[in-house]
């Protein structure tokens, strides 16, 4: 007897915001026997996938557990008499009530033991495995039903654009990860695609410019599998386009930057100054000018509405940072007596080093110092500043979160002042900071870039704007979205896509 076997898994596009921790709802489980009646006494324990925090009930007579769960997360689902892997989705609905019903029999657990396969029907699919190209290209989005079907689970995969249209002529590349076996296609026109792999491995879904976009598991059972797969992808098109568009800001903006460093050093000649001389003058026109103006400064608006405590600021500066640097200024003069165990790490991107000299981790250009008065910290942010203007669009912000922590003494918050206009250099060191980063963007007018909603959701850190302090955005899983400032953000194959 064969046994139909469907696995259905979905990347869930939710439309609302991360919001407020303190946003809680009630979900009622129900447990029903296919047969009829429902399952009481039954373990239900639900998994947060942002912190493993665990939430355990008994069924009751009624075969329900109500649980009171936040807002906003995704939880994996394990019932003590199911064995399928199931997710609950929790939507921004602070007090509202949620239901979800979960129907099946009572010999699930022994239908599964029934299908599963022997060690000797195992071992004659690993061979089989070994026998197959490493890279099978398919000329069709539909792929021939193999000989030995028994030994495959068909996939239809559907994959949609940012529009919820059909992404067409997409290439994808599904890789066992144990076979390191691999089949190459395109979608169609309707952006799905059926191909067969063999059962028993894990697999990974990947694009051009995305590998292990996403994961699903085949299992060892006897008789059909089917696994529908639908994810939502920006799409190989779209990302070169942003590319190119990228590119052309970032030539633009290393424009403006080389013209402004070149007027700066032309009036330091005039006024017959030495670059660290003309860089304290022009800090100190600008604290003059914040000191007259009545303006709300966003270094110190963020720093009355987060009273985080023994601080180490992180601080670029370079390029067009010297109004923000001035701010902290102002505001150290003014709380110096009050942050006593303040520490900075001031950095340049390179101490004029060559942009093509600059290997990632070993840039350069980063001081530490521990809490100054107010003139000799000056001092060292002119000379910080004079040594290095930072070459390229691009900073070296990560070795100076890393290095700066290795070299600070004991502190409880790590805070990065960045210049929102600049790509992070070395995004690739993110793995190697463990410690959350409270980022504050400097310069912010149209749009966050990925990379510091990145640092801040990877080290469960924080992202604040002049407007807004965005402090769960740790609790972010694949395919949910975050609005800052009207700008809406998605969440795909680990990185943040701008929607709007």
């Amino acid at each position: 007897m064969k046994q139909l076997i469907t696995y259905s898994i979905l990347f869930f596009t939710t439309v609302y915001s991360i919001q407020a921790q303190d946003c809680m709802l009630n979900l009622t489980v129900t447990l029903e026997n296919i047969n009829g009646g429902v399952f009481k006494d039954q373990t239900v324990t639900l998994t947060s996938k942002t912190d493993e925090k665990t939430y355990q009930l008994q069924s009751d007579q009624n075969g329900q557990a109500l649980f009171n769960l936040p807002c906003n997360a995704v939880f994996d689902i394990k019932i003590s008499n199911y064995t399928r892997k199931k997710v609950i989705e929790t939507p921004n609905l602070n007090g509202g009530t949620l239901t979800r019903t979960f129907t099946y029999g009572s010999n699930m657990a022994a239908m599964d033991k029934k299908m599963a396969m022997s060690g000797a029907e195992k071992a004659i699919i690993k061979a089989h495995v070994k026998t197959l190209a490493d890279t099978l290209f398919l000329k069709s989005s539909v792929m021939k039903t193999p000989k030995n079907k028994s030994y495959y689970a068909v996939v239809n995969l559907s994959i949609k654009d940012l529009n919820n249209g059909p992404l067409a002529n997409e290439i994808t590349t599904i890789t066992g990860e144990s076979s390191k076996k691999s089949i190459k296609t395109k979608t169609d026109k309707n952006g799905r695609l059926i191909v067969y792999v063999p059962k028993g491995d894990n697999y990974t879904v990947n694009f051009t410019y995305n590998k292990k976009y996403a994961t699903f598991d085949t299992y060892y059972t006897k008789g059909s599998s089917n696994i529908r797969l639908e994810y939502s992808y920006l799409g190989t098109k779209e990302i070169e386009r942003r590319k190119k568009e990228e590119a052309a800001r970032i030539a633009k903006e290393e424009l403006r930057l080389k013209e402004e460093v070149a007027r700066f050093k032309t009036e330091c000649e005039r006024l017959k100054l030495t670059e660290e001389e003309c860089r304290r003058k022009e800090l100190e026109g600008y604290i003059d000018t914040i000191n007259n103006n009545a303006d709300k400064m966003i270094i110190s608006t963020i720093f009355e509405r987060n009273p985080w405590k023994n601080k180490l600021i992180v601080c670029d500066l370079t390029g067009s940072m010297s109004p923000y640097v001035a701010e902290l200024s102002v505001w150290y003069n003014l709380n110096l007596l009050v942050e006593k165990n303040l520490q900075f790490v001031f950095f340049n991107d390179g101490d004029n080093k060559e942009d093509e000299e600059k290997n990632i981790g070993e840039t350069g250009g980063v001081y530490y110092t521990s809490s100054r008065n107010i003139s000799e910290l000056n001092g060292l942010v002119s000379k910080v500043s004079a040594s290095g203007s930072g070459g390229d669009c691009e900073e070296n912000d990560l070795e100076a979160l890393i290095k700066g922590t290795k070299l600070a003494k004991p502190f409880d918050h790590l805070v990065l002042i960045a210049d929102s206009n600049s790509p992070v250099r070395d995004l690739e060191l993110l793995s190697n900071l463990t410690t959350p980063v409270h980022v504050i963007l400097c310069g912010y007018e149209d749009f966050i870039l990925n990379d510091y909603l990145k640092i801040a959701w990877k080290t469960k850190g924080s992202i604040h704007t002049i407007e807004e302090d965005i402090v769960n955005i740790y609790r972010m899983l694949e395919g949910q979205n975050i609005t800052i400032d009207s700008k809406t953000y998605k969440l795909m194959g680990g990185d943040f896509i701008k929607l709007n």
